[in-house]
């Protein structure tokens, strides 16, 4: 199983890594990260702090780009080019196929953010050179790759009963929502109508809570230098991605490609 699921995975990845789209977005990624440095310049205060401020933000907008345009077109890709036929023709379970492409792009997108988070740390490292290296830009980093990886997985579910610009619009909207969900606690902790209190908290354990891995603020504030919260939000994205890739399991086992 684990050979079949790890063969999945590294054509994923081949696939992936051949993509021209995919270079073009981290190329022009690397080059806004690159241009920080310039634009402290031209700015007012603390400029270490808005190269980190800007580095990350943009980590996390051109990631985000990658994750949904790459995991909408897991399984619709296969199904059109109809090599889906293939695959399950072959000894390959249907959940083998969901876990092996998942975690081939889970791979491609931590090279890419690794590359972005390098540059970003050389970048700042060089404005302030002969001064304490921000570590907390690759702690960041690991956080938002962890919520890439969380969007392909809802990527994936998506695309397996819809189409890729539906299930882009949909895995987009759950990370809208999934940076608001923490409001959904307070409004059922504030309200008096026990149906609105109830039915935020059931929101709040439902959706996505993407600020679990949300440390932007903390690195350009100098605030994150422990490594040790990365095992809650570690803990947390297996949980809630395996609940994910079950039902995309569940689903895609029940679709008829006859």
């Amino acid at each position: 199983m684990f050979r079949r699921i790890f063969s999945i995975a590294a054509n994923t990845f081949r696939e992936t890594i051949r993509n021209k789209i995919l270079y073009a977005i981290l190329a022009f990624a690397l080059f806004v990260i690159g241009m920080t440095f310039f634009l402290a310049d031209l700015s007012v205060g603390d400029f270490a702090r808005i190269i980190a401020d800007v580095g990350l933000a943009s980590i996390h907008v051109f990631g985000v780009i990658m994750a949904v345009f790459l995991g909408i077109n897991l399984v619709s890709n296969e199904i059109d080019r109809k090599t889906i036929y293939i695959l399950l023709s072959k000894p390959v379970r249907r959940f083998e196929f969901i876990f092996g492409k998942a975690f081939g792009l889970s791979v491609t997108l931590l090279l890419t953010t690794l590359a972005m988070a390098t540059v970003l740390f050389l970048v700042h490292f060089s404005y302030r050179y002969g001064g304490r290296p921000e570590v907390g830009i690759f702690i960041a980093s690991a956080g938002i790759y962890m919520e890439l990886v969380l969007l392909t997985c809802l990527a994936s579910l998506f695309s397996t009963f819809t189409t890729p610009v539906l299930s882009a619009i949909f895995t987009l909207s759950l990370f809208l929502v999934g940076h608001l969900t923490n409001y959904l606690h307070v409004l059922g902790d504030q309200t008096k109508v026990d149906a609105v209190r109830w039915g935020s908290r059931f929101l709040f354990y439902l959706l996505p809570n993407l600020e679990n891995f949300n440390w932007k603020n903390e690195v350009a504030y100098g605030g994150l230098t422990s490594f040790s919260l990365l095992g809650w939000a570690a803990g947390y994205l297996v949980c809630y991605a395996a609940c994910v890739l079950c039902l995309s399991c569940f689903l895609f086992a029940r679709k008829d490609f006859k």
